[in-house]
């Protein structure tokens, strides 16, 4: 009997720091998330989704000006990254860049305020007014991506043109040796 309670008794003490150990974990995991804003990112793009589909246009406009915003800085990450990536020339074109970001999180803020607002008439007005602001940001946003392809572009000519002219010298190269060691094999 003695026996029994001691094995029950060291079950029960392995039981309970298992479960202390796991609810730790736990405990660890969800403030990582909480604090990576995984979660609040993507309930914001749900909800702006949510808000673009409406069918009323004082909410959809709102939303469907910030996901616009959103995307086009995303765009310009990307671009920018693979410029970097593939050793293209960027210039300044990384604090343009920052620049930009900084414009359209400022017009991100303003757009949450529009959207909050109960008043539709303000709200229509207000969004009408941001829309100039958000197609002039998304124009530059459009004309750096602009930049960074037209510098591939005479990157990828450059390649070309070496390329090229590497090959033309590869081929008269093997017309000389054709020429001066190919008539000795022939005889």
């Amino acid at each position: 009997m003695e026996g029994i309670l001691s094995v029950l008794l060291i079950l029960g003490g392995v039981m309970l720091l298992l479960g202390l150990a796991s609810s730790v974990l736990v405990w660890l995991a969800v403030r990582r998330i909480r604090r990576s804003g995984v979660v609040r990112r993507a309930a914001d793009n749900g909800v702006l989704t949510l808000h673009s589909l409406a069918m009323d246009p004082a909410v959809r406009e709102p939303a469907r000006l910030a996901l616009e915003l959103r995307r086009s800085n995303q765009a310009n990450r990307r671009a920018l990254n693979e410029a970097v990536q593939r050793g293209w020339p960027v210039g300044n074109l990384p604090g343009a860049a920052d620049e930009l970001e900084r414009a359209a999180a400022a017009l991100g803020d303003q757009l949450r305020i529009a959207d909050r607002e109960p008043n539709r008439a303000l709200k229509r007005e207000l969004s009408a007014d941001l829309t100039h602001r958000v197609r002039a940001l998304e124009g530059m946003s459009v004309d750096l991506r602009r930049c960074l392809l037209r510098s591939s572009v005479s990157v990828d000519r450059m390649e070309l043109d070496r390329a090229g002219a590497r090959l033309a010298m590869e081929i008269s190269a093997m017309h000389s040796w054709l020429g001066a060691y190919g008539a000795r094999r022939a005889s």
